[in-house]
Parts: C-alpha cells; structure tokens; sequence
C-alpha cells in the first residue's frame, strides 16, 4: 500500500510502499506519477508506478541537478527503527 507519495527536497517526487510483511519500498527523483495514485493506493509487482526523473535537491518542483536516475531502496524494521538493506539479492531472485 502506498504509504507516503508527494516531495521531498532531497529525493524529489517519490513514492513509499510499505509491503504486508512491514518492508518499506522506496522510489525517489520520479518526474511523474502513474494516473490515480494516492496514498492508501493498493499496488502490486509489475504495477506502473511512473517515470525516473532528476527531481530534487530543492523545493518542490526542482529537477536537472543530476542525470536522470532512480533511487530505489528497502528498508525494514529492526530495533524499533528502519534500517536500509542491499535490494541486489531480493531483485535477483525475483527476477529469475
């Protein structure tokens, strides 16, 4: 479920997805979201989220501070706080 959408300075427009099993999934420098998208928004695997962008690194609305890119992370919970973890090995496997 999309728990957070909307700006921030540094990662510009992103989209935050916290997963049934509590992960958080993390999407930033987006230049545009996927029509319908608010938070409470029910998404799944292979769901159009939108289009990487260079936002960011100022108010709202800032862009080409830097190549065209996207910022994905994952993050669990682990002492009552969130913790980044490496997504190389889950998108591996999804993958195969």
């Amino acid at each position: 479920m999309i728990e957070q959408i909307g700006w921030l300075k540094l990662g510009g427009y992103r989209i935050g997805i916290r997963s049934k099993q509590g992960y958080y999934v993390y999407y930033a420098h987006l230049q545009q979201y996927a029509p319908d998208l608010r938070k409470g928004s029910k998404v799944k695997a292979g769901d159009y989220l939108g289009l990487m962008g260079n936002t960011g690194y100022g108010p709202e609305g800032t862009s080409g501070q830097f190549a065209v890119h996207l910022h994905f992370g994952i993050y669990i919970a682990k002492d009552g706080r969130e913790q980044s973890m490496d997504p190389y090995p889950i998108l591996w496997y999804l993958a195969q």
